[in-house]
């Protein structure tokens, strides 16, 4: 179990939703943070509120994960300024909805940029470092329930998080020789601005608040779990019962559950 009262970490995507649940939940168990998002002023505002209430130290960094350069230049951003990561929370992420051809060849790669080429490089550029903090050390990446299955009208959005998944699992499995620990949280529907970008709703009693996603994952994180697949258990019945189905009557239910969302988000 990790002691967050000697953790600094960094938290992608952390101006709203999950991410700055993340960030509430650590900066609580004594965490000082590093919030990273494209936009400044509401990870200002956060952070405000964090060090007023649980009295840690917080740094803010504006940064679009999508651009190799901006990466780098994070990194080296916070090497400046002399903070060492130990726990590297990869929340940043997004997903579209729709046919994978009415969405631009851009759109569709910016996807492949956040959710996988950035969770690759700061788990790379971060997890060097977190071999001299052995156990007290970690990574927790943000997939997706969609890692689990062939989901047509977000099919690259669920091709990238069954990246996150994999490379989670692999990492973890290399990382455990240093003592740092890597979890994939696999998580369904959540009550955040998420489903409204995506041009997808959701009943809210569909839905699983950020508070219970982040608590669930913390929980599993401490007990060195590899993946967790947190909300409610018929969302981990459904996942296990896709090991015993041909992939492709898994495709072809998903395909129908995809397309009964994208038109209740039309009818909203």
């Amino acid at each position: 179990m990790l002691d967050y009262r000697k953790t600094t970490a960094l938290v992608t995507g952390a101006s709203s939703g999950l991410g700055a649940e993340f960030a509430r939940a650590l900066a609580k168990r004594g965490a000082n943070l590093i919030l990273v998002a494209r936009t400044k002023p509401a990870l200002e505002q956060l952070g405000t509120e964090l060090m007023e209430r649980h009295k840690v130290r917080v740094k803010v960094f504006a940064a679009d994960l999508a651009s190799p350069l901006a990466r780098r230049a994070l990194h080296s951003q916070i090497e400046a300024e002399g903070l060492a990561v130990n726990l590297l929370v990869n929340n940043a992420g997004f997903g579209l909805s729709g046919p994978f051809l009415t969405h631009s060849l851009e759109s569709e790669e910016a996807q492949i940029d956040v959710n996988v080429a950035a969770v690759t490089a700061l788990s790379h550029l971060f997890g060097q470092n977190m071999k001299r903090f052995g156990k007290n050390s970690g990574i927790i990446n943000v997939a997706s329930n969609a890692a689990f299955q062939p989901l047509p009208y977000s099919a690259v959005y669920s091709a990238s998080k069954s990246f996150v998944l994999l490379f989670s699992e692999a990492l973890n499995r290399e990382l455990r020789t240093q003592g740092t620990h890597v979890l994939a949280v696999c998580p369904g529907a959540i009550a955040t601005p998420f489903w409204g970008k995506i041009g997808s709703d959701l009943p809210d009693a569909e839905k699983s608040t950020p508070e219970r996603i982040v608590e669930e994952a913390l929980r599993a994180f401490d007990r060195r779990q590899a993946v967790v697949v947190p909300g409610p258990f018929r969302l981990r019945l459904q996942i296990f019962s896709t090991r015993f189905a041909p992939r492709s009557f898994v495709a072809r239910v998903a395909e129908g559950a995809s397309r009964s969302i994208m038109m209740r988000g039309r009818e909203v």
